[in-house]
């Protein structure tokens, strides 16, 4: 399989975002469904990529990133 790119992954990432929260598991593990990845360290590096977009602005966390069966995610309004 090709390498996936950090970009690739942050477009999987907003692709199954929007204004609703969700569960940060969910999210996970769909972004690695995508890619047909499912071992820890692709999971690892999504929840960093996610990191990425919380920081940037981009992604509204609620909860701690680390705890993803109790934590959730959700698009950062455009008006924020």
């Amino acid at each position: 399989m090709t390498e996936v790119t950090d970009s690739q992954i942050d477009e999987a990432i907003l692709s199954e975002l929007g204004p609703l929260s969700l569960k940060t598991a969910r999210i996970v593990v769909r972004v690695g469904e995508q890619f047909d990845e499912a071992d820890q360290a692709f999971f690892d590096r999504v929840e960093a990529r996610i990191g990425v977009l919380i920081e940037a602005g981009r992604v509204r966390l609620f909860g701690r990133l680390a705890d993803w069966r109790c934590s959730e995610l959700a698009l950062m309004p455009s008006d924020a």
